[in-house]
């Protein structure tokens, strides 16, 4: 009991940490879009329509309800995991697959300051947290799986995926390994297109409108981290 109270109010620092940050990821993206804006370049139709729950006040109750969800996650990484390296490393995980989550909601973007540090650091906590060796081939493996994957579904979808989302396959798939990552994405993809196609039926979105991919990945993959561990301590 005291592990679980420990990282939920682990949870909360992280969670006022993450709001701070996806707040200035979202400013970021904003000033690269107006200097884009500025240079001539004429905006994607993703960046010229806004979704109903992108403008205010419903923008910063998604980023906060987003980032609320931190300190029960982490309660259970704190629950789940007899080692307390083991559920940090997976409680900032989790906060990173957030942050990826309600910025690509909000501005269609997954930052690159999460999933190419994310990557790098879940890949050494593989080389030293895994029990075999073996795993951190199993992580990089996935992690190559999973971006040459989304990468041609990028390519072939013509933009309906973007970098981002590779970027963040891969982040999932150095997190889960080869075992789990395949199911994680499947999922994850069946279920954005379950909920697209809702949108769709109910006139929330038009057929040339984009829709932010990464939030079904992302929770997908936070899922098996709970249930099914990382790759660096499988439960």
């Amino acid at each position: 009991m005291m592990d679980i109270a420990l990282f939920f109010l682990l949870g909360i620092a992280l969670a006022l940490i993450s709001d701070r940050l996806i707040v200035r990821f979202n400013a970021s993206f904003d000033t690269e879009v107006e200097a884009d804006a500025e240079d001539g370049d004429e905006p994607a139709e993703h960046e010229r329509k806004q979704l109903p729950w992108q403008v205010a006040p419903w923008s910063d109750r998604l980023r906060r309800g987003v980032v609320l969800l931190l300190p029960p996650l982490t309660a259970v990484a704190g629950w789940r995991f007899d080692r307390p390296v083991d559920a940090i490393a997976v409680s900032l995980l989790v906060a990173g697959l957030l942050i990826c989550t309600a910025t690509d909601l909000l501005r269609y973007r997954v930052p690159n300051a999460i999933t190419y540090p994310g990557t790098l650091l879940t890949l050494f906590a593989v080389f030293l947290l895994a029990p075999e060796l073996n795993d951190l081939l199993s992580a990089t493996l996935a992690a190559v799986f999973a971006g040459l994957v989304f990468l041609l579904m990028a390519i072939l979808t013509r933009g309906g995926l973007g970098l981002g989302d590779v970027k963040l396959a891969i982040l999932i798939g150095a997190a889960l390994g080869l075992q789990s990552t395949y199911q994680a994405l499947a999922i994850g993809v069946v279920a954005g297109g379950v909920i697209i196609a809702l949108l769709f039926v109910l006139r929330f979105v038009g057929r040339k409108q984009a829709v932010p991919y990464a939030p079904f990945l992302a929770l997908s993959a936070v899922a098996f981290l709970l249930t099914q561990g990382p790759v660096f301590a499988p439960l």
